[in-house]
């Protein structure tokens, strides 16, 4: 449970700064529709890219890592897909919305470990 909270948290953060870092990533104002964006990534992050990243492993290690960037790329885009509150317009705010997610996410990881 506290885990899926320090991602709810981490996600909730990475998001809005992604919208406010790249022009092209845009997510709703209202907090209905931000709330949302958050849940379903929280969800994609929590449950599906582990097991993709479980299942796909060898071919991570054979692309020194790019395969994970791609993985968190294309869950980005299916929670895109799935949810009116966010819009992504374009490659390039869509790979740059994948690292500032990805660095948040992993700044957000380590801090739990270290107060663990």
């Amino acid at each position: 449970m506290k885990k899926i909270i320090i991602g709810l948290i981490s996600n909730l953060a990475a998001i809005l700064l992604a919208e406010y870092l790249i022009s092209g990533f845009q997510v709703v104002n209202n907090w209905q529709g931000f709330a949302i964006v958050v849940i379903l990534f929280t969800i994609a992050n929590s449950f599906v890219l582990p097991m993709l990243r479980f299942v796909l492993k060898p071919l991570i290690w054979l692309t020194a890592g790019l395969l994970a960037l791609a993985l968190n790329a294309a869950l980005i885009y299916i929670v895109d897909i799935l949810s009116a509150g966010i819009t992504i317009s374009g490659l390039i705010p869509l790979i740059l919305a994948t690292i500032v997610i990805g660095m948040v996410n992993a700044t957000f990881a380590y801090g739990a470990k270290a107060f663990k």
